[in-house]
């Protein structure tokens, strides 16, 4: 990988940002409208998120001791790695509703349409805090963090309620906790970066 400052890195680091909100758009299209073709792209770009962080995290490293913002942002790639690596879970839920047509009530269906969103909106707000280091971005990104972690869970019990009671079938069940467990760490990798930026 040829030498490009460091301000440059962080412009690339921000781009797996844009590519990590584009696949959680398309796993969503997926989960929603049960298209294989959305699948198939998201597993392309989650593919070149993971090569891109392993050379990014490379570089950033080599570069710490002698440059301040390569030092700052070099654990920031890899973060962005685990986000891909919970997104290729996710897929692979996703993939298995859709490949099996498996049917989701429509409070499920509610519930996730509530933590893609949040999800979304905490990625969102990551990318522009990787280029402007902006405080308010990051308290944003932490109390959302806090805020998803709680509702997901109490989604966890509804889920688990309407799983004993007959109203979900097992196998969309294990569709639907690993999506909710995928979104907390995603949102728990999110909160680590903001952490790390503004400290």
């Amino acid at each position: 990988m040829e030498r490009i400052p460091s301000k440059g890195r962080v412009e690339e680091i921000h781009d797996l940002s844009v590519k990590i909100e584009e696949v959680l758009s398309l796993l969503y299209n997926a989960f929603i409208y049960s298209r294989e073709a959305f699948l198939h792209e998201a597993a392309m770009i989650i593919k070149e998120i993971k090569r891109r962080e392993r050379e990014l995290t490379e570089y950033l490293i080599s570069m710490s001791d002698r440059d301040e913002t390569a030092r700052l942002y070099a654990p920031i790639p890899s973060h962005l790695g685990r986000i891909a690596g919970n997104l290729e879970l996710m897929h692979r839920a996703v993939e298995t509703k859709v490949k099996e047509n498996l049917l989701f009530s429509d409070k499920a269906v509610s519930e996730m349409n509530f933590l893609f969103n949040r999800t979304k909106e905490v990625i969102t707000n990551l990318s522009d805090l990787l280029l402007a280091r902006n405080r308010f971005l990051a308290n944003y990104i932490i109390e959302s963090e806090k805020e998803i972690e709680h509702t997901a869970n109490e989604f966890a019990t509804l889920h688990e309620e309407r799983l004993i009671e007959g109203l979900c079938l097992p196998k969309s069940s294990g569709v639907y906790v690993m999506i909710v467990d995928s979104i907390k760490r995603i949102v728990w990798n999110a909160k680590e970066i903001a952490e790390k930026l503004v400290k």
